[in-house]
């Protein structure tokens, strides 16, 4: 059956039933409830509907069915009412069919569409915005389904994504050379499709961009297909059939598309990282397959999609989409290029073969290889010590032939002696046998043993050549020993730009919660940093991030009457010098106000009024606890909380940080810390027979005893050098360990150091070496003495105390200023803490994406699996507001939030509900419980952030 004729059959049957749809309503309006012909007619009527609603999903119309639910939903309310309050219910039944057989008629007028979901929205138990737009989605591209060459009854295009359509399962019969072709050569594909999509909408693209997108899409579309993952297909499909009717238009892409396709590009990597194990599920996966299948069936019915991108709307779009702007390099410029970067990204994905591997076999790797690295420094210091033993035996030697040398003349001369004796004795009497004898045995002995003796010499050259040969072989495998440890630190290494969508994700929630503009570039994201201190690093970047926005970044009135551009710039880079990694947060705001924050320095004790700062003094003040220049306390900021995040962790890391800004153009934060703390470039020293490693990261300038001088000046210790005149400190007397009073100051050693923007010196017995060093954890009786970073073995066995230099070191005048802030009570916005989100839902990833987008807004975050645990934190955590799920076990959220609202000391706390339960009985019941909000999903997380914040303020 053509699709014209099965419409004008829905249409003619409607007509026929009329009358007795009429007659139904009619004994529904006046008959109770408890009658047996209400029952009756409330049957005939519901059926009907019913029957409308499979016939329609028989036709693939999801737009008719869902009208067709909603007339059903609303005509099962009756038996809940009374006779007098029916009467708003029976108009709606009574109008909703001439308008459905109207639409039916003139199927291709858009007029009809609109008038029939109007209709819906009005009913006594209206639809919501959500589903009404849906609604009217669905029903638009009915006309279009009706011009399908063929009319074979299948819909040309979905209409509403389902949660099935974004399933990401992999199937259990896959063939596993498939899957493991696939997870070799995803990811660089869809990171190739992220580049090119990021171009088109930054209206940086070209026509050759477009076409490596599609081709992209196209390859991601059909290896999704093949494997079974019906997310990745589906997304794929759309996406590439966008991308077509662009290319067709002259392969320029609109302006309202940009958005839509960045979004997708975004989720097709999250998608294939979800797949290969490297990401989470993409919550918003089914939001963004509806917004394409809302802009595919837009291209599908003719509409113009029209504003095409340029280069200078690429600033403010990109300062307003939701999706991450990145710092990678532009996509090829020609079609030649396009392909050979495509076929060579291919190619590197099929060479660079890769194998999962557990975390703790990567552990155990990276500790056998450490363990090889200490033997191997062993190795080398007994090869030394057998290097001095062999020079040794031969200066020995050189020594028992001087002896020799000296008794072989002796005997020459006392044979000599014996000679004229014997001529004298010849004339008196005749020559003895037995004194010849004498001669010749002591002579021959003699020249014997000088023999021995030259052998013995030639013996320990040579085991001064094997032993030199074995230092070169030795030489050798310390170097292999090194590439190894490096290689093993390799794979403890990610790229920073894995944190690129927080860091995106937290500067648009600022943006909105201050509403300002800004956007966020990336430098540098391939810079490799130590997993671990990467995961670490998300926290105070963040922070650092949120103050740029809130406290750098003027608002975009004030940026035009400054001469600047509404859009702010941030510009986050990485680079590595050595061991080191340079991070340096920038921004084009109005930089630090010097001037307030001496006023609140003052305000707080911490300086004297007539005290001089320098502009670095000053700005350093603003890493300490609980300082805040912000009078009032919001969500983003007031609180003291945020820059000393930042301060710790450096500290931790046995990092340093610098500030400098510019008044009227902006701030800089540079941090500098080793890219690994698991190896450690160190100077040894030794100080009362103990090893200690100090990191070379701090260290300015390691000098020898006589260069320059420690000399005492009252009670405190100044180092001169050259004509420096420097602060010094013993590092034994920093270390607690016993000090010798009578030597003299000339027998120490200096070191110089930098750390918390001041220059230290520290005088030690004596400068061992400088290596690179297995740093070990001191275990957990160890960890919390102040000072002490870690544990190293050196080559000789004996054990090096790694030091954090910036802990022994802090000036006490530091250390009374962070302790006068965390004690400091004086206002209300230093003691009060973040608002407290409590997040509760059965799901584990649902908790997790929800945990981290409330944190990285600010927030202090907790979850709970159902509402029993629920109650259970609230007994321990203060929640300010609660996020709760419908559905759960043991108690669902219905039940918690009557919990919460019959509770005195909590029923005041908001409670938002987010659900995938649209229907109204579950709104209903949300609000009778007292839900504050109720939310579906999939849910927009820039709107859910702005709820959260307006019911804290309610």
């Amino acid at each position: 059956m053509k699709l014209n004729d099965l419409i004008d059959a829905l249409a003619a049957e409607i007509e026929l039933a009329q009358p007795q749809l009429d007659r139904d309503l009619d004994e529904l309006a006046s008959l109770d409830a408890a009658e047996q012909a209400f029952l009756v007619a409330l049957d005939e009527y519901s059926s009907l509907a019913q029957r409308m609603g499979e016939a329609a999903e028989m036709a693939g119309f999801p737009g008719l069915q869902a009208v067709c639910n909603h007339v059903l939903e609303n005509t099962l309310a009756l038996p809940g009412l009374q006779n007098h309050e029916r009467g708003d219910l029976i108009r709606f039944l009574r109008a909703w069919p001439p308008l459905i057989i109207y639409y039916l008629r003139n199927i291709s007028d858009p007029t009809t569409a609109a008038g029939l979901v109007d209709h819906l929205v009005h009913a006594p138990y209206a639809l919501d915005e959500e589903r009404a737009l849906k609604i009217m989605h669905m029903l638009g591209a009915m006309p279009l389904q009706v011009q399908q060459p063929g009319g074979d009854g299948q819909p040309a295009r979905a209409v509403l994504a389902t949660p099935e359509d974004v399933a990401l399962q992999i199937p259990a019969d896959v063939d596993s050379k498939l899957l493991e072709g696939f997870f070799h050569e995803a990811p660089d594909q869809a990171r190739y499709l992220v580049d090119l999509s990021r171009n088109m909408a930054q209206g940086e693209g070209d026509s050759s961009d477009l076409i490596a997108a599609r081709r992209m899409a196209h390859t991601l579309k059909g290896s999704g297909a093949i494997i079974g993952l019906r997310g990745l297909a589906s997304l794929g499909h759309h996406f590439e059939d966008i991308l077509d009717h662009f290319e067709s238009q002259g392969g320029v892409v609109a302006r309202p598309a940009a958005d839509t396709l960045l979004d997708a590009a975004y989720c097709l990597e999250q998608m294939v990282g979800y797949v290969t194990g490297t990401d989470d599920y993409p919550q918003q996966a089914q939001e963004v397959l509806q917004r394409v299948l809302d802009l595919a069936n837009r291209i599908d019915r003719g509409e113009v999609i029209d504003q095409a991108l340029s280069r200078s709307t690429s600033v403010a779009l990109a300062s307003t989409a939701p999706s991450q702007v990145s710092a990678r390099s532009n996509a090829p410029q020609s079609l030649q290029a396009v392909a050979q970067a495509h076929e060579g990204t291919s190619s590197a994905a099929r060479n660079a073969t890769a194998l999962r591997v557990s975390v703790q076999q990567v552990d155990e790797l990276f500790r056998v290889s450490g363990e090889v690295s200490v033997n191997s420094a062993a190795l080398e210091a007994r090869i030394k010590r057998l290097t001095e033993h062999a020079r040794d035996l031969i200066n020995q030697n050189l020594r028992v032939q001087k002896r020799l040398f000296e008794l072989e003349t002796l005997v020459d001369v006392r044979a000599l002696t014996m000679m004229r004796a014997r001529t004298r004795r010849e004339n008196e009497e005749a020559f003895d046998p037995l004194e010849m004898d004498q001669y010749s045995e002591l002579h021959s002995t003699t020249h014997a043993l000088m023999e021995e003796s030259a052998d013995a010499r030639t013996l320990a050259f040579r085991l001064e050549e094997d032993i030199s040969q074995l230092t070169g072989v030795q030489s050798l495998q310390q170097r292999l020993s090194k590439d190894l440890q490096h290689l093993v630190i390799r794979t403890r290494m990610s790229p920073a730009g894995i944190l690129e969508p927080r860091l995106q994700r937290n500067v648009r929630a600022t943006c909105q919660a201050t509403g300002k503009l800004a956007a966020l570039t990336i430098k540098g994201s391939e810079a490799l940093i130590d997993g671990d201190m990467l995961n670490r690093l998300a926290e105070p970047l963040l922070h650092l991030l949120r103050n740029a926005v809130d406290h750098g970044i003027e608002s975009p009135e004030e940026r035009r009457v400054a001469g600047k551009e509404p859009v702010g710039r941030i510009e986050l880079a990485y680079s590595r010098q050595g061991q080191q990694v340079v991070l340096q947060c920038s921004d084009d705001g109005l930089g630090l106000d010097l001037a307030a924050i001496r006023r609140r320095g003052m305000e707080r004790g911490l300086i004297n009024p007539d005290q001089v700062l320098t502009d670095d003094e000053l700005a350093r003040l603003i890493l300490l606890p609980g300082f805040s220049t912000r009078d009032a306390v919001n969500e983003v900021s007031g609180r003291g909380v945020g820059l000393d995040v930042v301060r710790d962790w450096i500290s931790a890391m046995n990092g340093t940080i610098r500030i400098s800004t510019r008044e009227g153009q902006g701030c800089t934060f540079e941090l500098r810390f080793a890219a690994s703390l698991s190896t450690m470039q160190s100077l040894v020293v030794e100080v009362g027979g103990q090893r200690f490693a100090l990191p070379s990261l701090h260290i300015e300038q390691a000098v020898p005893r006589g260069v320059g001088r420690f000399e005492r000046a009252g009670d405190k210790l100044v180092y001169h050098h050259g004509k420096r005149v420097l602060g010094g400190r013993l590092l034994a007397e920093l270390t607690g360990l016993a000090m010798d009073s009578e030597k003299p100051l000339d027998d120490y050693d200096a070191v110089i150091i930098r750390a918390d923007n001041k220059t230290h010196v520290l005088g030690v017995d004596r400068l061992i070496d400088s290596r690179e060093l297995l740093v070990k954890n001191p275990g957990r009786f160890a960890r919390h003495i102040r000072g002490v970073a870690g544990l190293s073995i050196l080559g000789d066995g004996s054990v090096a105390v790694n030091l954090d230099t910036s802990q022994l070191l802090g000036s006490e005048s530091v250390q009374r200023q962070v302790k006068s802030l965390r004690s400091s009570g004086t206002t209300a916005a230093a003691q009060k803490d973040s608002p407290g989100v409590l997040i509760v839902d059965d799901a584990l990833s649902v908790r997790t994406s929800l945990m981290q987008l409330v944190q990285d807004a600010g927030f202090r975050v907790q979850s709970a699996r159902d509402g029993i645990d629920a109650i259970d934190t609230l007994g321990s955590f203060n929640a300010d507001i609660v996020l709760t799920d419908l559905e759960m076990p043991n108690m669902n959220g219905i039940e918690l939030t009557t919990h919460i609202r019959n509770r005195d000391d909590l029923k005041a706390v908001p409670v938002i509900m987010i659900t995938s339960r649209s229907q109204d009985k579950h709104r209903r019941l949300a609000e009778q419980a007292g839900v504050s909000n109720y939310i579906t999903k999939p849910y927009n997380e820039g709107e859910l952030l702005q709820t959260i914040r307006e019911a804290l303020v309610a």
